[in-house]
């Protein structure tokens, strides 16, 4: 089985250690900052990543390479997210966005529909050229993403990486916030909450009859 491409590997290993920067990576891994850039150009994460990410985190080497689950086989291991952003790492001009409600749903069709409910300024780095914010409406992602959370989807960004998490439509449920999992052996994509209580759903890998609607970016809420 050919592994996922660098990127999407790389995506995996920041949301289960909870970095952002190539300089925590590095750090956590022991290696020059240099390292992965070279990994980069190769396109393949170097065994040692595995072994240090194994032994460090019980990070399965299946799972960061192909997005394979289980994450990881260690007792009360809880994956993260690489979604949080600071409202202290930004400065700045203000803009404002608006703030749709999850839902809304067209009567006929059952589909989505965009209904504004409310606008909120946003730091101008948070702004992207095709962002949709929702307000989250659900429990199912907490506690990374709480209900009442406002929620910056890049509308750019549709196609799916394991472990990252996406907003999309769902036949007869609208719009939803979930986690990705490519399972390349079964051929499934598994939707899954954050949240112990919520079931994962699966969908066929090919043709899977649900909608990207873009990548969680960022999320505003109260500590």
């Amino acid at each position: 089985m050919k592994p996922d491409s660098f990127e999407d590997a790389y995506a995996r290993i920041q949301a289960a250690t909870r970095t952002r920067t190539q300089t925590e990576i590095a750090n956590l891994l022991g290696i020059k900052q240099s390292s992965i850039s070279d990994a980069k150009k190769k396109n393949t994460i170097p065994d040692g990543w595995l072994v240090s990410l194994y032994r460090s985190m019980g990070l399965e080497p299946d799972w960061v390479l192909y997005g394979q689950e289980p994450v990881s086989r260690r007792e009360g291991f809880c994956l993260g997210a690489a979604v949080r952003e600071s409202l202290g790492d930004y400065a700045g001009a203000t803009v404002k966005a608006t703030v749709y409600a999850m839902s809304r749903s067209d009567p006929q069709t059952g589909a989505w529909r965009r209904e504004g409910i409310e606008s909120i300024p946003i730091f101008d780095q948070l702004n992207r050229p095709h962002l949709l914010v929702v307000k989250m409406d659900g429990t199912g992602m907490e506690p990374v993403i709480r209900r009442g959370a406002y929620v910056g989807i890049d509308c750019d960004d549709t196609r799916f990486r394991s472990g990252e998490v996406y907003a999309l439509e769902i036949p007869g449920e609208g719009l939803v916030i979930k986690r990705i999992v490519r399972d390349m052996e079964a051929k499934r994509l598994t939707l899954l909450s954050d949240n112990p209580a919520h079931q994962a759903q699966n969908f066929p890998l090919e043709n899977p009859e649900i909608t990207p609607v873009g990548k969680v970016v960022w999320i505003i809420q109260e500590i």
